[in-house]
């Protein structure tokens, strides 16, 4: 029997977040099939991201279009949320996904879809619990993340992120 492969459904700044920590080679060792929109790869476009998109470009991530009137029904159904959102929340129920964004009204949204969600500091526990990074590293580079500044701040929940960086210090 064969196991059905685990899918994940990104959002932009995921996919920023991993480029500037440098960890995008290492997710693709957790084996989950990675699938975005092309709302998404758009954006990456605008900020010039060309790392993240060098992964589309190699079919490494699978970046699907939506009708439109498929985005905006969902726009629709979640107030707030932008139509980017609203493409990957439309994928991730599709393909009954793991979403992976740092969006707040996202998460929301994803909670009333019944879709599990979870941020940046949740792909660098994975990689540190399948030995893929370790904590003293995954520690590193979230510290740095969270410093960022200017154009590149990045918007990660303080406390949380405060916190995993002290327990992945702490590991032997």
């Amino acid at each position: 029997m064969t196991t059905k492969p685990k899918v994940a459904v990104k959002d932009a700044n995921v996919f920023i977040d991993m480029e500037y920590m440098g960890i995008l080679d290492l997710w693709f060792q957790l084996g989950y099939e990675t699938i975005t929109s092309d709302l998404v790869v758009r954006e990456l476009e605008e900020g010039q991201h060309f790392q993240a998109l060098a992964y589309v470009d190699s079919s490494q991530i699978l970046a699907l279009s939506l009708p439109l009137d498929v985005v905006n029904e969902m726009q629709q159904s979640h107030a707030g949320i932008s139509s980017t959102d609203a493409a990957v929340l439309h994928l991730a129920v599709k393909y009954k996904a793991l979403l992976l964004s740092g969006d707040r009204q996202l998460r929301n949204a994803a909670r009333v879809e019944l879709v599990e969600y979870h941020g940046s500091i949740w792909v660098l526990d994975q990689l540190v619990r399948n030995q893929k990074l370790t904590g003293f590293l995954a520690a590193e580079k979230l510290s740095a993340l969270v410093a960022l500044e200017g154009k590149q701040k990045r918007f990660l929940p303080e406390k949380s992120a405060g916190e995993q960086i002290k327990h992945w210090r702490e590991m032997p």
